[in-house]
């Protein structure tokens, strides 16, 4: 979770290799590991070749607050983008990312070029793409061109639309803050002390488990290893239709188009204030489900580590500036003030 670079996954791949659980239920964690394996040394390969001057790189780092994958044929899809922002320019040989905006948000939108499907390398650079963005947005002229795609990506295990329940591990550098189970749905078939004896077999003795939804202890073993990738979805069409779970919008609209994508993000819009200042115009962009103390130790580690209380005002509060404790959940559009010891 921590690796950054292709070379530090490689390495934790084969730590994780060489300290797993050796019994039934971890069958399909080495399996995806080897997999994932192999497909991390071909990345870093192609990355030391594109380093001496050869080859290229599908990957953009994300920015604003989150990325969308657009997919569709060109000739639908680039007038799209260049409509939704302020790029003109259309893909060649690599993908162009560039910013659309819902209200304050930034979205960044990564247009590929032209895929190729019979080519094995064009193929894999799409579903790194896919995989590495937050949600997809599928420019089409019809349905049937919705269910090529659909079951392209689903072979791949990219599901499209959101499972019934999801989890959320972050993991702490320090073992001092051990183990925490924040319930904001379920649990089905397990308990919290299951998940964490679970976690500990991994060795993960300091993190919190987010569950939203309904979640089983197999989907706590999915988010901790993403053997499966679920993937919002938003479909731009030419011609109408409806698909169960998916928003559809009429290509020309772009204002909808805009607050589906933010939508599709899941994430919320948190302001922050210091004492009898006025709160910040540019948000924090976090996950839907945040805490109070997700808020505190993205902005800096001191202020998680030295949390007192805090104050909040919008949709989450109760009452303006309702003073709240570390575990308080957060809405869009809150503003929130950090109070340390």
């Amino acid at each position: 979770m921590d690796a950054k670079t292709p070379e530090e996954k490689i390495k934790a791949i084969q730590d994780f290799l060489s300290s797993v659980p050796k019994h039934k239920g971890t069958e399909n964690l080495v399996y995806w590991a080897k997999r994932r394996l192999s497909e991390l040394r071909e990345e870093a390969e192609k990355q030391r070749r594109k380093t001496k001057g050869g080859g290229f790189s599908f990957f953009i780092e994300k920015e604003g607050a989150g990325q969308v994958l657009v997919l569709g044929k060109e000739e639908l899809k680039n007038p799209l983008v260049r409509n939704l922002t302020n790029v003109k320019q259309d893909p060649k040989d690599y993908p162009v990312p560039a910013m659309c905006y819902f209200e304050d948000s930034p979205i960044q939108l990564v247009n590929p070029p032209q895929i190729i499907l019979d080519s094995r390398m064009i193929v894999s650079k799409l579903l790194g793409l896919a995989r590495n963005s937050n949600s997809i947005l599928m420019v089409l002229e019809d349905v049937d061109e919705f269910y090529r795609m659909k079951d392209f990506l689903e072979n791949n295990n990219i599901i499209l639309g959101k499972p019934k329940g999801k989890v959320i591990i972050e993991r702490f550098r320090s073992s001092k803050e051990g183990l925490r189970v924040v319930q904001l749905g379920r649990l089905v078939g397990t308990t919290e002390d299951e998940i964490k004896n679970y976690m500990r077999e991994f060795g993960i003795k300091s993190a919190v488990i987010k569950i939203m939804g309904e979640v089983t202890l197999d989907d706590v073993e999915k988010s901790l290893f993403e053997a499966i990738t679920f993937k919002p979805v938003v479909i731009a069409s030419v011609k109408p239709f409806t698909v169960q779970g998916i928003p559809v919008v009429p290509i020309n609209d772009v204002g909808r188009l805009k607050m589906e994508l933010f939508n599709s993000l899941d994430v919320i819009r948190v302001y922050t204030k210091e004492p009898m200042e006025e709160p910040t115009t540019d948000p924090l962009f976090m996950k839907r489900g945040s805490t109070v103390y997700d808020v505190a130790q993205k902005l800096h580690s001191q202020l998680s580590e030295n949390f007192k209380y805090a104050r909040v005002w919008g949709r989450s509060a109760r009452f303006p500036g309702q003073r709240v404790g570390e575990d308080h959940v957060l809405e869009d559009k809150d503003i929130v003030e950090i109070h340390v010891k």
